[in-house]
């Protein structure tokens, strides 16, 4: 029979950048809150995504430690650095642990130094967490945790191509990876070119799942991790495209109207660079 399984958040820290343009307002200049959710049961554990810094994996390690169980397997959603690169460290302290993706994640994980040396040292020197990941693709009936089936679910293009989340159909809980965010300002760089409308099929994939957890990949470590996250991260694209249309706006004006609108959001400067990004590639 299988166990009962529970699920807990941990929310990983901004990490502030170095030598960043400065963000209007005097916001500062930082890496975005990330969440990692641990799904337990009587005696294991999986991990879905993972901090990025030296000193976020040591916190995380210090946490996962603290429920007593066997991590077993990480499931990475998508192959953004900082949802994996803390990964071999976190094996190395919970042997036994394996590295799972869908294909595309395996594929962009395995060009992890590209990413380390082009974008990630540069703007955090001595920060990011060491190790080489070497992960396997995810099955395809998905992972087990005692008796339970965790299945992945690919769902395209969202803050980026080929993103995936985790549902765990006993506990009605997805772990959504970029696909949702809650209560923090979106990555919008790259929603162009059909990724507005993209995004919007991947939410309607995790709506049709029906979920009442749904963990976000960006998050206000104060808010739930409750599934009425789809329609906000809905709504902030939904607000954003009408923006973008309307045109006749700054950079500046367009951040402010986006501040005023989504008031207390985590990390404007991820908004700012999405507006410096798209109005100045037009």
């Amino acid at each position: 029979m299988a166990s009962e399984l529970s699920f807990h958040v941990h929310v990983a820290e901004p990490t502030l950048e170095t030598g960043t343009p400065p963000v209007p307002h005097g916001y500062p200049a930082v890496a975005s809150p990330i969440t990692s959710t641990l799904i337990t049961g009587e005696s294991d554990a999986v991990l879905v995504d993972t901090p990025w810094t030296r000193e976020h994996v040591r916190v995380i390690g210090d946490w996962i430690a603290s429920f007593d169980k066997r991590l077993t397997a990480i499931y990475i959603t998508h192959s953004h650095g900082d949802h994996w690169m803390g990964a071999p460290a976190l094996v190395e302290r919970f042997p036994g642990a394996k590295i799972y993706g869908t294909p595309k994640t395996v594929e962009g994980i395995l060009d992890g130094k590209a990413q380390r040396e082009g974008f990630w040292e540069p703007r955090f020197p001595g920060q990011v967490s060491p190790g080489e990941a070497r992960p396997e693709i995810v099955p395809e009936e998905g992972l087990d945790l005692e008796g339970n089936v965790l299945k992945a679910v690919e769902l395209g293009h969202t803050d980026t191509d080929d993103t995936s989340g985790l549902w765990v159909p006993s506990i009605r809980l997805f772990a959504a990876g970029d696909a949702v965010y809650n209560h923090c300002h979106q990555y919008l760089n790259e929603y162009g070119d059909g990724g507005f409308e993209a995004w919007h099929r991947a939410l309607d994939i995790v709506e049709g799942l029906n979920p009442k957890y749904t963990v976000a990949g960006h998050k206000d470590k104060n808010q739930p991790d409750d599934a009425g996250a789809i329609e906000r991260t809905r709504a902030y694209l939904n607000t954003f495209r009408r923006l973008d249309d309307e045109g006749g706006r700054s950079p500046e004006e367009f951040f402010d109207e986006m501040l005023r609108l989504f008031p207390g959001y985590a990390n404007p400067k991820a908004l700012w660079r999405s507006v410096v990004g798209i109005l100045g590639s037009k």
